[in-house]
């Protein structure tokens, strides 16, 4: 069994993260801002308070670890433009990416995975997809394309991989779904926190898609490149 630290454990996606990697038999090292957040207690979970765009928090939780698993990011507030508050700056995918970065070989992790979004880096296809994404949230989208340039551009030992979802939702594991390097969207496109979370900790532990930027998303018909 394996070291996994996971950043933004008390988001859906994190909170899944957590649950399926102490399913699977795993130590678990949670970041998290609101422990109150995070229901779950297990004598496999250390839950660590602090921000992670604080450098030796980053490098706190990835001491000794043989992987790690962002999911960070500002969390949403509805589905539409309307409900959703986007008038803040967002940085965290960013400012911590870049202490991985610098400070994760230092300490022994050689692994990362970060959950991105479809729309951001070089998905920014000009779809009506990811139009419709970035007028919605486009300060977090921008965060998570720092983030990608970041990767993008950096020379490290540490071997990572980029997650790009669609709309996540709730649903089992198992439901089938496309890993594509390239994919115009649309609105129907979809995937399970379940399945989302037991691909990141597959690709953490075993990468299949090293160095890579990948979307996943239930099949569609046709649209892959």
């Amino acid at each position: 069994m394996a070291r996994i630290s996971i950043l933004g454990a008390t988001g859906k996606t994190g909170q899944e993260l957590v649950h399926r990697a102490l399913d699977e038999g795993h130590t678990v090292t949670a970041l998290v801002r609101r422990p109150e957040a995070l229901a779950v207690r297990d004598e496999r979970l250390e839950v660590v308070v602090g921000d992670a765009r604080d450098v030796d928090v980053i490098a706190r939780v990835a001491t000794g670890q043989d992987a790690l698993i962002a999911a960070l990011g500002r969390p949403e507030s509805g589905r539409t433009k309307e409900e959703i508050d986007d008038s803040q700056s967002v940085d965290v995918c960013a400012i911590s990416t870049q202490h991985l970065l610098d400070v994760g070989p230092r300490v022994g992790l050689h692994r990362i995975v970060l959950m991105s979004t479809h729309g951001a880096g070089s998905s920014n296809d000009g779809s009506p997809y990811v139009r419709e994404l970035r007028d919605k949230v486009g300060n977090r989208v921008r965060d998570k394309d720092r983030m990608e340039e970041l990767l993008a551009s950096a020379t490290t030992d540490i071997v990572w991989t980029v997650i790009r979802n669609p709309y996540i939702y709730d649903g089992p594991v198992g439901t089938p779904y496309g890993i594509f390097e390239k994919i115009e969207l649309d609105d129907t496109s979809r995937v399970t926190y379940a399945d989302l979370a037991a691909f990141a900790i597959s690709e953490a532990l075993e990468p299949k898609h090293p160095d890579t930027f990948v979307t996943i998303t239930e099949p569609l018909t046709g649209n892959a490149a």
